[in-house]
């Protein structure tokens, strides 16, 4: 078993047969619960599947290490 079908599994149980656990910001070894999928196998393009969301989670990576190396966090200016 690899590394994220193993976070998965932890976390939400067994993976039913003819899935896969997908890696949603495409980095292979970010093995992060909130950035892992399990989506079947024959939905056709797994990549289509995800592109929708892939650019934007990878836009909101960019802010929030922006934001860290800036020394604060603009969303919770926003909200204040």
């Amino acid at each position: 078993m690899n590394d994220r079908r193993k976070a998965w599994s932890e976390k939400h149980g067994p993976i039913p047969k003819g899935w896969v656990v997908h890696n949603m910001n495409g980095d292979m070894a970010d093995n992060r619960i909130e950035n892992l999928a399990a989506v079947p196998r024959k939905t056709g393009n797994i990549s289509e599947v995800v592109a929708p969301y892939r650019k934007r989670i990878r836009q909101l990576e960019l802010e929030l290490q922006k934001e860290k190396e800036n020394g604060y966090s603009s969303r919770t200016e926003r909200s204040n």
